[in-house]
C-alpha cells in the first residue's frame, strides 16, 4: 500500500507564540497549532505574567527562549523529536 502523503524534509519550526496563565501557543509554518500548559515547565509555571510574556522565538523557529527566567524550550521538543 502507497500513500500519496509525503514526509516533510525537515521538522516544523515555530512562526508565532502566545502564552497565558495556563498554555503555551505555537503556531508552526506549516500551520498545524499547538497548545501546552504552562504546567509542564515549573520554572515557567512559576514565573510572574510579566516574566511569562518575554520571550522569544530563536534560532529560525527552533526554540523559545524568556531572557529573564534564562530558560527556553526547544520546538521540535514539544513535538517529541530531537532537537538537530
Amino acid at each position: 500500500m502507497s500513500s500519496s502523503i509525503k514526509a516533510p524534509d525537515r521538522h516544523p519550526t515555530a512562526v508565532s507564540a502566545d502564552i497565558d496563565s495556563e498554555r503555551l501557543h505555537v503556531t508552526f509554518v506549516d500551520g498545524r497549532d499547538l497548545y501546552v500548559p504552562v504546567a509542564w515547565f515549573g520554572w515557567l509555571n512559576d514565573a510572574t505574567e510579566e516574566q511569562k510574556a518575554d520571550f522569544e522565538i530563536i534560532e529560525g523557529g527552533e526554540g523559545i527562549w524568556w531572557d529573564q527566567l534564562e530558560d527556553g524550550v526547544s520546538v521540535p521538543g514539544l513535538l517529541g523529536l530531537p532537537h538537530t
